[in-house]
């Protein structure tokens, strides 16, 4: 195979693979096309530039958003007619195996939403309980039981 001529990595070339992620394109598919860097230089860009990785993970999230609507119609379109039900079965067998890897590709590059954004993400609440004028703090998050908590009284 020979080898490819260095491509420099700027914005402006990110936003292209980035806008091609978002309808569907495969990166590895992307730089297969001439003019395009190498799979080892666009990882090294984006590990070392947080512009770059900004517009990468943009890409990658609406690509995410594409595979959402895949999934979706790989779920609810009708399956073709067989003659033999065998082939309706690996049929269905190969829309769960496509739905399942889709699945697993979101969780892992949209894990906070099509924003981005952790703080988006439902956080553990805290509550207050009050009794005969007493307030007590009671974090969901407390794992521990505190039996020698000099608060509490014991009947």
């Amino acid at each position: 195979m020979p080898k490819k001529k260095p491509v420099k990595i700027n914005a402006a070339l990110m936003h292209k693979i980035a806008d091609k992620l978002a309808v569907g394109e495969t990166l590895k598919d992307i730089l297969k096309s001439g003019n395009m860097p190498t799979y080892q230089g666009v990882m090294q860009a984006v590990l070392r530039n947080d512009e770059l990785y900004e517009i990468y993970r943009q890409g990658r999230v609406l690509q995410s958003e594409h595979f959402t609507d895949h999934i979706v119609r790989l779920a609810t379109s009708d399956l073709p007619t067989f003659e033999d039900n065998r082939l309706a079965n690996a049929e269905v067998q190969r829309r769960r195996l496509e739905i399942d890897s889709l699945k697993w590709t979101l969780a892992r590059n949209m894990p906070w939403g099509i924003r981005d954004k952790k703080e988006d993400q439902p956080q553990a609440q805290t509550f207050t309980i009050s009794w005969a004028g007493g307030d007590v703090a009671i974090n969901a998050l407390d794992d521990e039981v505190h039996d020698e908590d000099p608060e509490v009284i014991k009947h």
